[in-house]
């Protein structure tokens, strides 16, 4: 890449996070990339849910071995995942900033005061989606939290795999660990359900027949996104597992 190439797409992104109309761009572009790979993980980690095979291969630990196959291109991907959330997360700052500055609250002006305060918390939850999303990493990615459980492995047909289930297993079996996870989720679908509608409406999808519609996949996706990742460490919490 050629210094003048890679000087342009910095003006380009210097320019979009400098604009208002830039950083609403932003934050929807990026939101929806995140709202794709929530659905994709949820879906993959629904697995764990599974009964486990006559083979002794839960499908979990089989769905983690195919991701630890990708090596290097997985990681490409964590770290686009991780730029596309601090820019989301700058964007977000940036237009709070923003709306605060330019929403000055007085006497009988509720509408301000109450987009003010609903920025506020979502730029509140935001953050700590972020930070229990470093926590998961250190717990299911890096094995920083629980060392001992993230070692364990079980050899099926002369493969060796990541024995990721009884490393959920155990877990979630602790009430301190699946609470937090229980209440991460369920902040996580209420952010979603507010960001998806200004998402689609920046992106301009937001119009004419398609409003009904488009207004309803923020609640939608809220409430598949909480069901889907509260039942795992309810699942085995209450003891349904294997």
């Amino acid at each position: 890449m050629s210094t003048a190439t890679a000087g342009g797409k910095m003006m380009i992104a210097k320019r979009l996070l400098d604009s208002t109309i830039g950083l609403k761009f932003v934050m929807a572009v990026t939101g929806l990339a995140m709202v794709g790979f929530v659905v994709g993980h949820m879906a993959g980690n629904l697995q764990a849910m599974l009964p486990m095979p006559a083979d002794g291969l839960h499908p979990i630990n089989k769905y983690a071995y195919t991701l630890q196959s990708m090596g290097g291109l997985l990681w490409i991907a964590r770290g686009g995942l991780l730029v596309m959330i601090v820019l989301h997360i700058v964007a977000a700052k940036k237009l709070t900033a923003r709306n605060a500055a330019a929403r000055p609250v007085q006497y009988g002006q509720k509408e301000n005061l109450q987009a003010s305060k609903t920025s506020y918390l979502m730029l509140l939850s935001g953050l700590v989606i972020l930070f229990f999303l470093l926590y998961h990493l250190a717990h299911f990615t890096l094995g920083i939290v629980d060392a001992g459980a993230f070692t364990q492995f079980v050899t099926v047909n002369g493969v060796k795999y990541h024995d990721v289930y009884n490393m959920v297993a155990a877990s979630f079996s602790q009430p301190l660990v699946a609470g937090l996870y229980i209440v991460a989720n369920v902040l996580l679908g209420l952010h979603l359900h507010h960001a998806a509608s200004s998402m689609f409406q920046t992106l301009g999808w937001r119009t004419g027949g398609y409003k009904d519609l488009v207004d309803k996949i923020g609640p939608t996706i809220a409430v598949v996104v909480i069901a889907g990742n509260v039942s795992i460490p309810l699942w085995f919490l209450v003891g349904m597992h294997n």
